[in-house]
């Protein structure tokens, strides 16, 4: 803005130099006239270089002391018209014209609104004494003229104003634009990352469930055929054929959540999904295992029905695992609003619980759904929660 300013201030100097030369040559002006308007003229072109050179100063844009530079420069103009040999100096004149222009680039709407009348005003001076001094037609016509043409001035200095303030405002929310883009972008890319983060953690703990479930099955298989294997032959090949099945059928879940990363609707089916799971981990621990359903079964969101099952699934589990439970209670109790979950084992308990990768998994999972979850060790361990299902 300071560079323009500069250009249009020299732009300005030139016209007025060519203007007042033509002025002192039009009246033949000398001696100490010509030096009084020289001084004159000097002077207006100091008050020009010392306001051109603050304008650099944002606060000096919004002082006052900027309006009273123009109010300076409309004085100035008005000697130089006083001290002409002529009644109308049409070189001095075309002044006001220039001034004009120079306020509606340099002050703010409101200002520059109130400096341009008085420009107005003041240059009407003159032509109001000729119109009283010699009041013919073409007097007239000539003040009328020079009035229109500054109206004309003015308006067009409005809408240059308007078409300022208009940039300055479309350039502004055009940076704050660029701005928010940015910040949009940066945020997506978080959220990318935080996406990927939580979607590797759902990976890994699919995994964990579904390689942690079907290893103490297997485990458990081969412990008994082991057992066995003096006692009764036959039965410790059908728990070694049994581990071996479920060996295979492992692997399959395992690359069922890896290739598709979402496991798959007949495995999460609901209740009977649950009741499958239950029957299945029995018959291959050995484990007495009681489901017990209160309530009304309602059909439920896949994702509740996803966490009801890999939180069974992990507590079944860890019975095993963990507690050598030899037997495990599970209670659902259904209502309109949630369903509650009990899973309590005979098994070893603990003291202190540690909320190993497989407890933090399913908190993480029920927390998702805004759900609770709760453990206590007592006569064994319990595993007991809720899941929001609507209402």
């Amino acid at each position: 803005m300071i560079k323009k300013d500069r250009l249009i201030y020299l732009s300005k100097i030139i016209i007025l130099s060519l203007l007042f030369y033509g002025a002192i040559t039009f009246e033949n002006a000398k001696g100490s006239r010509l030096y009084l308007l020289m001084l004159i003229f000097g002077i207006y072109l100091v008050i020009g270089i010392i306001r051109l050179a603050f304008l650099k100063k944002s606060e000096f844009r919004k002082n006052k002391a900027l309006v009273l530079t123009f109010i300076l420069d409309i004085a100035s103009i008005y000697l130089l018209e006083h001290y002409s040999r002529f009644q109308i100096n049409y070189f001095f004149h075309s002044f006001y014209i220039i001034l004009l222009l120079e306020i509606s680039v340099i002050l703010d709407r409101k200002n520059s609104l109130m400096i341009s009348i008085i420009t107005v005003i003041i240059s009407l001076i003159k032509y109001t004494m000729l119109v009283n001094y010699m009041p013919n037609l073409v007097n007239i016509s000539q003040m009328a003229f020079f009035t229109l043409l500054n109206i004309l001035i003015l308006i067009i200095a409005a809408f240059a104003q308007y078409y300022r303030k208009e940039k300055e405002k479309t350039d502004k929310l055009y940076k704050e634009l660029l701005h928010t883009h940015k910040r949009l972008k940066e945020y997506a890319d978080e959220v990318e990352k935080l996406t990927i983060i939580e979607e590797r953690n759902r990976i890994a703990r699919d995994i964990h469930d579904t390689l942690g479930h079907s290893m103490t099955a297997i485990i458990m298989e081969i412990e008994m055929a082991y057992h066995l294997m003096n006692d009764d032959l036959d039965k410790a090949k059908q728990f070694l054929d049994n581990a071996k099945a479920s060996s295979r059928e492992g692997l399959v879940k395992i690359r069922e959540v890896v290739e598709t990363l979402k496991p798959d609707d007949k495995i999460i089916g609901g209740i009977s999904s649950i009741k499958e799971l239950i029957c299945e981990f029995s018959s291959k621990t050995g484990i007495d295992i009681n489901l017990k359903i209160n309530g009304n079964i309602i059909k439920v969101s896949y994702e509740v029905n996803l966490v009801l099952y890999r939180t069974i699934q992990e507590a079944l589990t860890n019975a095993v695992r963990h507690g050598k439970a030899a037997g495990i209670n599970v209670l659902l109790q259904f209502s309109n609003k949630q369903v509650n979950f009990i899973i309590s084992d005979n098994g070893l308990g603990c003291n202190d619980v540690i909320h190993g990768f497989g407890l933090k998994g399913m908190k993480e999972r029920i927390n998702s759904l805004n759900g609770k979850l709760e453990t206590e060790s007592n006569d064994g361990f319990t595993v007991k929660g809720y899941l929001p299902i609507g209402g």
